[in-house]
Formats: C-alpha cells, structure tokens, sequence
C-alpha cells in the first residue's frame, strides 16, 4: 500500500534524516508498506492533545506495532528505536499522550485465592484475556523490559518531560506526557501490519474517549494495586514520588 507522507508540526527535519529523507522532501516524501506509514486523514471530534501514540508491546523485529497521530497525520511502523524519535519530537511539539499495549497495574488482594484472578474489567463481554494467563502473561513480562526501555530513551532525548496518569485533567503544554494502558480487544480489522493496526485501534479510541475525559472512564479499574509503569518511571529518573507506585492509570479498551 502507497501512501502520502506530510512532516507534521513537532516531528523535526532531523528526525526525518533519520529515516534517509532530505530536507527538501520531507513535506511530501513517499512511503511503501508497513515500515513507515504516514497518511493525512480526518480525525472526528478533537482531543486535547497534540499527538497519541501506542505501542503494542512484543519482541522488537517479530511481533512489535506503534502507531501515533499527530493532528490529521498517522505515523507507524514496527521498528522501536524510530518510534522513540518520533515520540521525543512530539513532546516538543505540544502534550503527548503514550500508551502501551500490555498490563502496567496489577491487583493488591488481601486473599491468597484471588489474587492471579483477573482484574476487573478484564474479562467482559465475552473476552478472556486475564494479566495472569497465557499472551497477558506472556505481554506482561515483555514490558517489564520493553516499557523500562522507551521511557528511558524518551527521558534522556527529553529531560525537561513531565508525566502523569491523570487523564481528567490533560496537560496542555510541549514537554508533557499521559501514559495509560491500551487493552485491543477488538482485532478483526487487520489491513496493513497485524500489531501496527493494534496500536491504531488503541490511538483511535483514545481519541474518542478524550473528546469528554471528565467521562472517560477507564475498562478497567483496580484501586489497590501495584504499577508496575510507575516503577519503570521511577527507575528511569522520571520522577522520586514513590506514590505513584499505588495509582491505577487509565485503560483503554479498543
């Protein structure tokens, strides 16, 4: 599939060095495939902030898809180290909001017997996907390294970032960073690359969502818990407020 590509506002001309696009051509260069997918499209409704992204996490070059918008423009790709690229400019550009397809909380329970239970939302209008068992498993323990290593590389292209969980109240300045949970539920369209359109399906209801965040309401939603993002923040420099390792963070369900 061919398709146009337009540099967005907050995507530096640098970073299209990196993909071997000069500066002449950034504003109109050309794509193939599912390695670097651009495309101008209509978005219905606005969101507070200037870019979305999800990564739908899995083994970098075998089963890893991110996809992010900016404004009307749609970046993707499989390849992790140009989606750090791209999400650093975003930052420059206006408030960015990252999420990640994999479990970032898990549940705090007071009995033995239910605490590899599913957390509440999980398993639901016919899903079975618990953070305990088989690919919630599996996700799981790939984020605990993949998340670590994003946010790092974010933190040193973007010392001055900021981050939060609060998606009630959207940041609305450059340098500030929402990080939530994607959970693709809804996999039956599946044009292009199979983890690229996951994370499509994530940025696109987070959109949707974000249109009245005082209404957004998270899929699912564990108040003791654990957050496990919120160590990786801790452990990359983001932050020194252990707090935030007991905060559930938004879920999206897409």
């Amino acid at each position: 599939m061919d398709t146009k590509a337009v540099a967005p506002p907050g995507v530096t001309i640098a970073f299209w060095a990196t993909l071997g696009v000069s500066s002449a051509a950034a504003s109109k260069p050309q794509f193939s495939g599912c390695q670097m997918t651009i495309r101008a499209r209509s978005l219905n409704g606005r969101c507070a902030y200037s870019s979305v992204a999800v990564i739908d996490v899995g083994k970098p070059a075998t089963n890893l898809g991110w996809s992010m918008t900016t404004g009307t423009r749609r970046f993707c790709g499989p390849d992790i180290d140009q989606c750090i690229k791209c999400l650093a400019d975003a930052l420059e550009g206006g408030p960015l909001a990252l999420g990640f397809e994999a479990p970032l909380f898990v549940p705090m329970r007071e009995d033995s017997n239910t605490m590899t239970r599913p957390r509440k939302g999980e398993c639901v209008g016919g899903v079975n996907r618990p953070f305990s068992a088989g690919p919630g498993c599996t996700v799981l323990v790939t984020g605990l390294v993949l998340v670590p290593y994003v946010l790092k590389k974010l933190r040193k292209a973007a010392p001055d970032a900021k981050a939060t969980f609060d998606w009630r109240s959207p940041p609305a300045h450059c340098n500030q960073l929402l990080l939530f949970e994607a959970f693709v539920t809804n996999q039956q369209n599946r044009g292009g690359c199979r983890h690229v359109e996951d994370a499509r399906l994530a940025v696109d209801a987070f959109q949707r969502g974000m249109r009245n965040p005082n209404r957004f309401k998270s899929s699912i939603e564990e108040p003791d818990c654990f957050n496990l993002i919120a160590a990786s923040l801790l452990r990359t420099g983001w932050t020194t407020d252990v707090r935030i390792l007991s905060e559930e963070c938004l879920v999206v369900r897409a």
